[in-house]
């Protein structure tokens, strides 16, 4: 691979195109969606029960994560979801979910 089609290639990682991509999959959909909370809700259930506690929290990173990019995408970013606290949701939404999943995988003892 030479390096323009490397930079041809990372032109599709490009802030406005992967959001672009995002709306085309009805991300901001995904905070609504009843199955997909509940989905979550009994995955959460299921390993938390089964004493897979390291699991439990991946799926909670995971899941904050998406919900956070979800009411972001939904929200809108760019300078009219600048205005609309798109972005801050996007930046606090996943920090505080990076933030559970390193403590509920990490610090969190046995």
């Amino acid at each position: 691979m030479s390096w323009q089609e490397f930079l041809d290639f990372m032109i599709n990682f490009r802030t406005d195109r992967v959001m672009e991509q995002l709306t085309a999959w009805n991300v901001g959909d995904l905070a609504h969606n009843q199955y997909v909370l509940a989905s979550f809700a009994l995955a959460i259930a299921i390993t938390y029960f089964l004493g897979w506690k390291s699991i439990s929290g991946f799926i909670i990173g995971i899941g904050g994560f998406i919900y956070a990019v979800s009411y972001a995408v939904a929200e809108g970013t760019g300078p009219e979801g600048l205005s609309g606290n798109g972005i801050w949701v996007l930046v606090a939404g996943g920090g505080a979910s990076v933030i559970l999943f390193i403590y509920l995988i990490f610090v969190r003892s046995e």
